[in-house]
């Protein structure tokens, strides 16, 4: 039975129930105006009521690339085709709709089709019910080609900030906030900057990044998320954690992160294509990294330091005593760690060094990939102690003019790698710099049309490979120099360093970490008396200064 509906009530039936979508973003341009939503709303309204055809609802996308058709209110609309709510859809023009070529052509030449939806474009004077429309297909291709070369000038200004050292990144780390003057500029926040501080200083006492965690948990000191909601007004209700805890990667993010060397590090991510926005991640060496532009929360020595020191794994041991060795020991023939042993002998423990890839079970069967390198412990603790002794009493000899000493033990340890390293950077920086001007002047002329698309890809591909090769080089290079810089004042650091420990009678976990920087162990020749055993300490500040 058809009960009549009330007086009064207008029908509406599917085939009369319109969407207009509006979108708007960023890769719109300088055409972003015309192109506002309220521009678009005026436009579709009117002529939707010029043509009597009642509107259902509106979807509006404002922010959302047209490149992507992952957009919130683009799928709503898409449901509510699929739920037969709708049976046309209006747009200002075709690029409304989006700026992907393939995706726009699926939507107009199948999906509508497919669900019974007439499509209409305004501007371009497209409407499904009057049949196919030739310049579609053209349309689409020029509108994809204008989303694709305002990515590349998206791209082109983010780097040109990036190089010029302008913070770009949305949230600053902790221990800074932005710049209320400068919005690309870090200035040092008090509070924050304790709290970084006090990590590092954990780091080179030793502690590794769990053990920083643990640390800090007991300590009560706020998490990162947790300060930020302490300290920021406009924070998030939803970001607030429920349990604040350091975790150890959050650690280790503090610990690595170059801002707090006065670095403004960008380009760590980038995206697939101008049409895929997927984040991926950038490898290391082809981060744009530059100095001295803001203040730094912690010198070079110490953030190096903790660098070396969280790469240090500790094994957990029961028996005998504590290896204050741990992460400094090396082997002569391979380079790799030599891993400290005790075994129970009827007079106690005999504690020991072997080499790691001598221990390895990779190896064949039968044979070894290096050898047992054996050294111990007393001999080490012997050689170590002996040497830092020797440097102390220098020390203490010549307490009246340290810097004098300081000198003469440079001369004798002088490494000529640094001048030459000093000569190809600056070399190559120059070049570094002609590479920026050509790849900018490469894309002005593509810009005014008087270089070919194919053209301008070869040559910027060329160039911008020879711009990460000496990236890479100058990184290399800056490590040379860091390692064998300062001179003078790197020896009077290390003599200063020792004089704290001149009367110290045993050798501590902390004494090692504060001189030391490693110790090469080469293999032992000749047996009982007769045998020798060459070891290398490598001091920091100056390097290899005793055997």
């Amino acid at each position: 039975m058809h009960l009549p509906f009330p007086k009064g009530v207008l029908i509406l039936k599917r085939q009369n129930m319109a969407a207009i979508y509006l979108r708007l973003s960023r890769d719109d341009g300088g055409d972003s105006e015309s192109n506002s939503i309220q521009t678009q709303r005026l436009m579709l309204q009117k002529f939707a009521n010029d043509n009597r055809i009642a509107i259902l609802d509106e979807y509006i996308d404002d922010g959302h690339s047209g490149t992507t058709f992952e957009r919130p209110n683009f799928k709503r609309m898409v449901k509510d085709i699929e739920d037969k709510k709708i049976s046309t859809v209006i747009v200002k023009d075709l690029s409304r709709l989006g700026r992907n070529n393939a995706l726009v052509a699926y939507y107009t030449e199948v999906y509508f089709l497919e669900n019974n939806v007439r499509f209409i474009a305004i501007n371009d004077g497209i409407d499904s019910a009057a049949g196919e429309n030739e310049m579609m297909g053209f349309k689409n291709v020029i509108n994809e080609f204008y989303a694709r070369d305002m990515s590349k000038k998206v791209r082109s200004g983010k780097r040109a900030r990036s190089l010029s050292g302008a913070f770009t990144a949305n949230l600053a780390p902790l221990g800074y906030v932005k710049d209320p003057k400068n919005k690309r500029h870090l200035i040092v926040d008090g509070e924050g900057a304790k709290i970084v501080r006090h990590i590092f200083k954990l780091a080179t006492q030793g502690n590794g990044i769990t053990a920083i965690a643990r640390i800090l948990n007991h300590e009560g000191v706020p998490t990162i998320m947790q300060y930020r909601s302490l300290t920021q007004e406009n924070f998030s209700e939803k970001l607030k954690p429920k349990h604040p805890l350091w975790a150890p990667s959050s650690v280790r993010g503090v610990l690595e992160n170059k801002t707090y060397l006065g670095y403004v590090v960008n380009g760590k991510t980038t995206t697939k294509s101008f049409k895929n926005r997927q984040l991926l991640n950038v490898p290391q060496e082809q981060w744009i990294e530059v100095p001295n532009m803001h203040e730094p929360l912690v010198d070079e020595d110490t953030f190096y330091q903790a660098q070396k020191i969280m790469k240090i794994k500790k094994p957990m041991r029961a028996e005998s005593r504590e290896n204050i060795f741990v992460g400094l020991v090396k082997c002569a023939n391979c380079n790799n760690g030599l891993s400290f042993s005790a075994s129970r002998r009827n007079h106690g423990y005999v504690e020991y060094f072997m080499c790691n890839l001598y221990r390895s079970y990779s190896a064949p069967k039968g044979k070894r990939l290096c050898t047992t390198h054996y050294t111990p412990m007393k001999l080490l603790l012997d050689a170590v102690s002996a040497r830092i002794q020797t440097i102390a009493a220098i020390a203490k000899e010549h307490e009246a003019d340290l810097e004098t000493y300081a000198r003469q033990l440079v001369e004798q340890n002088d490494n000529a790698e640094t001048g030459s390293a000093e000569t190809e950077a600056a070399r190559i920086s120059k070049r570094a710099e002609e590479l920026d001007k050509i790849i900018e002047q490469l894309f002005e002329s593509y810009a005014l049309g008087n270089l070919s698309v194919d053209r301008y890809l070869t040559l910027s591909g060329k160039y911008e490979k020879e711009q990460a090769d000496i990236k890479n080089r100058l990184k290399k290079l800056d490590k040379v120099l860091v390692e064998n810089k300062g001179g003078t004042k790197s020896a009077l650091q290390l003599l200063q360093a020792v004089q704290i420990y001149t009367e110290a009678q045993t050798l501590t976990r902390q004494m090692l970490l504060d001189l030391i920087d490693k110790i090469v162990v080469h293999e032992a020749t000749g047996r009982g008396k007769d045998r020798q055993q060459t070891i290398e300490i490598y001091f920091r500040f100056i390097g290899a200064a005793g055997r």
